[in-house]
């Protein structure tokens, strides 16, 4: 029993003493930027940590970049040399045919005496730019763009809907008799020329001029219960009262 626990203690010892005495090295792989266009360049960070108690290691670095479904597009190798660590940043253009999609960045390490594979990688995107911005920055924003322009265009027709000022037009009044033509043009012009400075305010003091019935929606006269002058008279002083200030009015030509 002693002989079998000395034997796995000197065995013990024995691995202690190999690993203690070797070399090993270590990769670290951080992205920089995640997304690029076809053609653009990628870097790619590598750090080099050396575990081998200051003994000089000169290692091979090779990056490649994968496809999704493992195919590799891109290849490259050099040596360096590494006592402690050493930090290296390099570029790698992707190529102007790669399919857009997303893709790996891999860096591995090789060394004499290596015990243990050494490798890092990191994901990143390949997109299309147009007119300077990734696709689907550009759709995004271009939406928002879109979106807003109509927007506002909406809103700028329904402002000047509102405000804009209403065309006088004359309306007729063919079916009146002859003599009393006049007065309803008179009296209806009267009510359109206001309107069209005060807008719907003008129908509501005409509906409450005494002797006067109007259509509601058009302001068309539609009869003359008093004194056609006694009305129009009325009229004008309401509106004159409504606006605080005097008001003239032109009327059609027979």
């Amino acid at each position: 029993m002693k002989k079998i626990i000395l034997k796995k203690l000197l065995l013990v010892l024995l691995l202690w003493v190999v690993n203690f005495g070797a070399v090993s090295a270590d990769v670290v792989s951080e992205p920089i930027q995640v997304r690029v266009a076809p053609g653009e360049l990628l870097p790619i960070p590598t750090k080099l940590s050396n575990f081998g108690g200051g003994k000089r290691v000169d290692v091979l670095i090779t990056r490649s970049i994968v496809s999704g479904t493992g195919k590799e597009i891109y290849t490259t190798s050099e040596t360096v040399a590494v006592e402690t660590t050493a930090n290296f940043v390099k570029t790698v253009q992707i190529p102007f045919d790669t399919t857009p999609g997303t893709y790996l960045a891999k860096t591995s390490i090789t060394y004499e005496g290596q015990l243990i594979p050494a490798t890092a990688h990191f994901p990143f995107t390949v997109e299309r730019k147009i007119f300077g911005l990734f696709q689907s920055d550009f759709l995004f924003y271009g939406g928002i763009t879109i979106f807003v322009s109509i927007l506002t265009a909406l809103l700028g027709y329904a402002l000047i809907k509102r405000y804009r000022p209403m065309r006088f037009v004359p309306l007729e009044y063919s079916d009146k008799p002859k003599e009393e033509r006049i007065y309803y043009e008179i009296i209806s012009d009267t009510i359109g020329q206001m309107r069209q400075r005060s807008g719907d305010l003008a129908l509501e003091v005409a509906m409450h001029t005494e002797g006067l019935v109007i259509e509601e929606k058009t302001g068309k006269v539609l009869s003359l219960t008093d004194s056609p002058a006694k009305i129009i008279a009325a009229l004008v002083a309401g509106y004159e009262k409504t606006l605080g200030k005097k008001v003239s009015f032109s009327f059609r030509r027979s």
